[in-house]
Formats: structure tokens, sequence, C-alpha cells
């Protein structure tokens, strides 16, 4: 995902979604200090957009400090200089599932972590909840975290990289644009035995099986290419044909997943979305950290 001003505009259905999703267990679930001065982190802010129309509005009125970041300066680039940030947020360069230190002005610094749709982007999600745990503080915190266990642009990818006239092409390693749930037989429980590894406790994880409609053609070929993740390998001369072809295994796909006609999957896109709240509490977050020490 290297496009971000055809990222910032197009997908809107599945941010809307995702938007939604967020908005419902933050109002009934985020617990905020009494005295105020709440500290946030958004992971994976991406060109921005997202962050500025659905998370920024979440923050109460006193809260302390939002920390949008991401693992692309390019990223960070298009949002600074699309959006006016606002008073007491700030943007960062953070890879979430980084194996080496965080850095240390962010660590056990948060009271709450977001993330929209981001994971199924990291190849390795016990690190990125790993270093989430880290980010919040030892007297502990909460996150919410939307993002796909299965989509059929990952689908999609596999058959389209499997395929004799566009595997030519394949210059990189297609399971880098493939979901790390997308193959998973209970990706629900799958995750949550993650989190309670990792150290979370009060963990409410449902799925959201969803088809997200597009108006047209041109908007749905939009949507497609800053996310189908091997666009990129295809030679430019082709761009137009390739794209073609991955519509026609799109509709496949999305038709065979939901169960429905071929007709009825025209510029669609099937996806569950999982959609987690989960907590640090302060007993957890010593016990982790010993176990972690010793």
């Amino acid at each position: 995902m290297n496009k971000p001003q055809l990222y910032q505009t197009s997908n809107g259905p599945l941010k809307e979604d995702s938007e939604q999703q967020i908005t419902k267990i933050a109002k009934r679930l985020l617990q905020f200090r009494p005295e105020g001065g709440d500290t946030f982190i958004d992971i994976g802010c991406g060109p921005g957009d997202v962050s500025i129309n659905y998370i920024y509005p979440l923050m109460p009125e006193n809260f302390g400090k939002l920390v949008f970041t991401d693992v692309s300066l390019e990223m960070l680039d298009f949002f600074k200089n699309t959006y006016q940030i606002p008073n007491k947020c700030e943007l960062k360069l953070l890879d979430i599932a980084t194996k080496t230190q965080l850095p240390s002005d962010l660590v056990g610094q948060f009271d709450h972590v977001i993330s929209a749709l981001l994971l199924h982007w990291v190849p390795d999600n016990r690190t990125a909840l790993r270093n989430m745990f880290k980010l919040l503080r030892p007297s502990g915190g909460d996150c919410i975290l939307t993002f796909f266990s299965y989509h059929n642009v990952f689908e999609t990818n596999k058959i389209m990289s499997s395929n004799p006239k566009w595997s030519q092409y394949m210059t990189v390693d297609v399971d880098r644009f493939v979901a790390p749930l997308q193959y998973s037989p209970n990706p629900k429980e799958e995750f949550k035995q993650m989190m309670e590894e990792t150290g979370f406790s009060n963990i409410s994880i449902d799925i959201k099986h969803g088809i997200y409609r597009y108006d047209n053609l041109e908007v749905f070929k939009e949507s497609i290419i800053p996310v189908c993740g091997i666009f990129d390998c295809i030679p430019k001369s082709r761009h137009l044909e390739f794209i073609d072809d991955y519509c026609k295994v799109m509709t496949e796909t999305a038709a065979k997943k939901r169960g429905i006609s071929l007709q009825e999957a025209l510029l669609t896109m099937a996806a569950d979305m999982i959609v987690v709240y989960a907590q640090k509490l302060p007993s957890q977050a010593i016990a982790y950290n010993e176990i972690n020490n010793n």
C-alpha cells in the first residue's frame, strides 16, 4: 500500500464500516481518566483520511495527546501536506512490528491504542501485539483494533500470481500481500490466543462478514489498485489488461465466498472484519514485565 493519494480517495465503504465499528466500541467501552489528559496513539494512520475524519473525532475534549504513526514516511508526508494537524496531535514514524527497541519516548506513554485496517498488512501479528502492549502505560490501558481476517483481494492476489499469464512478472513474495489469518480455520480464536499470550485481558472479538459494493467499474478499479500489492509487478503496458482480469477474479471469489451469483458479486469486495477491544490491566502489566525480564 504505497499510493497515498489513491488510497485516500478509495475504499470508502470499507473505511466507513471500520469507523462505525470503532465508534461503537469507543462509546461503549473506552475508559477515560477521571481527571482527563488521556493519551492516544493511532497505529497505521496511512494518508490520514481515516485518522482525521474518524479517529480524531473520538477524542474527549480534555484529552492530553494523540500521536498518529505509520511505517511509511511517504504516507506521513502526504498526511502532513494534506491535512491541518490539530492541536495536541503529532506524527511519528513507527514500525509496529519491529523486533528491535521501540522509540523510548513512546514506550509506556499511552492510555489507548487505536488501529484501523492495519493488521492484515502485518505478517507478524504477535510482534505487533507485543509492541502495542508495551506502548500502553504500566498502570494499564486499552486498545481498539479493526482489520480483515479474510479479504477476497488477498485471495485474488494468490490466484493471479499463480496464473501463467501473470506469474512471470511476480518479483515479490506474494504472501506479503495475503492477510496472516486469511486461511485460518478459526481466526477469532487464533487472534484471541495471541492477545492472551501477549498479556491482554477482557478481550472482546467479533467478526463482521461484509460485502462492500462500489458505484461503478472505474471506482472499483481505483479501490483495488492501492491495496492489491502485486499491481506494481506488472509492466505499465499491461496494466489495463491485468486489472480487467483481476476484476473478473474478484467477482468470482466474492460470489464463492458469500454464496451469491456472479451478477450479484459484480463490483463487490467480500471481507471478514475482525473488531477487537482489549485491556492491559496493572496486575497483568507487572506479571508480563516480570516474565519477559527473567
